[in-house]
């Protein structure tokens, strides 16, 4: 069998190809570059075919090979000859798609006739000068800002130390402590007689606090004797309320409470079950509500902290007890209980003393608060925060300028090179040379107005007039898929990078199936 009976093949695809690619018409471009772009789409079409070609024979090589007739001395040169169409093809494929990419970066190119190598250079002379004036006008307002941070920092340190150090000086903990443990002390030897009586029937009230809230008492531990005597003044408070409060004055006769309803959560009528303070009960067991728990442990935590003893639960069966300590503590007047006013006066000096301590705490909240809207201030650059955009583009782009321009000349050399050389008949195109000139061509058009803006607005910042006879740049010519809200000159945020090209959209061929293997 002979091999050669094949070839005929060759002339079909190009046949078949040739009709098939006249029906592709190029896409309508800028009358400059409209016959290279039409030498390249008949280059890409001509390589298609041969690509087409190539594959044609490798099917009809791959089927001789299959054939089980076919003579042995026949099969290495047809292997050579399959291996040889099989990178043709791929050769070609890789050449149309190169020249793809050629046609697609120059149709994108805009045709400018203000963007000149001449005027280019023009534009770009004087920059790195405004771009190193920038950068000292921007050093020099860091280093404004910077000196005000510091002082204000500075001033805020010392504001808040004195702060801490007065709140240091206040020991709220342990003068607490002392005055507490001191109240219920009867053998102070420096007591008035109130405060005697005080000290003899207050610890009462206090050991009934102690067990309806199942607190364990340390005699031991100050702290905690302090702790359980504050619940105790609370608690006492609370039993008297409109004595304490203040509301009993505001009563008629009729409308006084009874003193035997009176109760450790200053429920008016007696009724704790129905009233807001109990959130549930299990027999005798009340448990507190939230606003409740808050008026006896907010004081408590507010001078010991996390250490604080915290009630939640009340045991109704020391209800009594404690009611008959508040009594024993209390006198009779006009047929009415009227508490202790030294008791009153401990609660009352123990408040002061918080007050204090809110009123420093305050203090240094309004200072952190003061400083860091200052600090947000003094951070904030205002007009001159263009200072750093412009002349940091300004920067990056002096120093690119000389590649630029010169990728600008070579690009445009070779296109024109291209575009008479795509005359002859044995023309090759070098489509990565046109692709990469055509995305410099097109970078140095947007650039000419981007430069031309930071410079102006790089001497209104630096107050400095525009020469004479420089007119007011126009606006960059649109390019295709690009956002027109977007100025030229605008920097692109960190990491970001400049918006990709559309993909290459494949090639209008269909792909041919897998290579089988060797």
């Amino acid at each position: 069998m002979n091999y050669n009976s094949i070839l005929p093949a060759r002339a079909l695809a190009v046949a078949t190809i040739c009709a098939l690619g006249a029906l592709l018409a190029p896409t309508a471009s800028a009358d400059d570059y409209q016959p290279l772009l039409a030498a390249l789409d008949e280059k890409k079409r001509m390589t298609l075919a041969e690509a087409q070609e190539a594959q044609l024979l490798i099917a009809g090589y791959e089927e001789f090979l299959a054939d089980p007739e076919l003579a042995s001395e026949e099969r290495p040169e047809l292997r050579r000859s399959l291996i040889k169409e099989r990178a043709r093809y791929k050769l070609r494929r890789a050449q149309a798609g190169r020249i793809q990419v050629a046609v697609q970066e120059l149709r994108r190119v805009p045709i400018d006739e203000h963007v000149t190598i001449a005027s280019l250079r023009e534009v770009y002379s004087g920059l790195d000068v405004l771009a190193t004036q920038g950068k000292a006008a921007w050093d020099e307002v860091l280093a404004n800002r910077n000196g005000f941070v510091n002082d204000l920092e500075r001033e805020y340190k010392e504001q808040r130390r004195k702060a801490q150090s007065t709140l240091r000086d206040m020991n709220v903990e342990e003068q607490a402590t002392q005055f507490l443990v001191e109240a219920i002390n009867p053998d102070n030897g420096t007591s008035t007689d109130a405060e005697f009586f005080v000290a003899l029937k207050l610890p009462a009230v206090k050991a009934a606090v102690e067990r309806g809230f199942r607190i364990t008492p340390d005699p031991k531990d100050p702290r905690r004797q302090a702790q359980t005597t504050l619940l105790a003044l609370i608690a006492y408070s609370q039993f008297f309320w409109d004595h304490y409060g203040g509301e009993r004055a505001l009563f008629t006769e009729e409308e006084l409470p009874s003193d035997r309803r009176r109760n450790i959560f200053g429920v008016p009528d007696g009724k704790v079950l129905t009233s807001g303070v109990i959130s549930s009960n299990n027999s005798h067991f009340y448990d507190l509500a939230p606003e409740a728990r808050d008026r006896f442990n907010a004081r408590l935590k507010a001078i010991w902290g996390d250490e604080a003893v915290a009630v939640a639960t009340w045991n109704q069966k020391y209800d009594e007890p404690f009611a008959q300590a508040c009594r024993a503590l209390a006198t009779m007047s006009d047929e009415y209980l009227v508490p202790n006013q030294e008791v009153f006066t401990l609660l009352e000096k123990i408040e002061l003393l918080l007050n204090e301590l809110e009123l420093v705490t305050k203090t240094i909240a309004r200072l952190d608060s003061s400083y860091q809207d200052q600090l947000t201030k003094a951070k904030q650059f205002g007009d001159k925060a263009r200072l750093s955009t412009t002349h940091y583009n300004a920067q990056i782009w002096s120093r690119e300028a000389e590649r630029l321009l010169r990728g600008f000349e070579q690009g445009t050399a070779l296109l024109d090179h291209q575009l008479k050389a795509s005359a002859a008949a044995n023309w090759t195109p070098d489509a990565r040379g046109i692709s990469e000139s055509s995305l410099v061509i097109a970078k140095a058009q947007k650039r000419f107005y981007a430069v031309r803006k930071v410079k102006r607005e790089l001497r209104e910042l630096l107050g400095q007039p525009a020469p004479a006879g420089i007119p007011t740049p126009d606006p960059a010519p649109a390019e295709p898929g690009s956002d027109p809200g977007k100025s030229p000159g605008d920097r692109d945020a960190p990491g970001t990078g400049s918006p990709l090209p559309a993909p290459v959209p494949p090639l209008p061929e269909t792909e041919p199936a897998p290579l089988p293997p060797l």
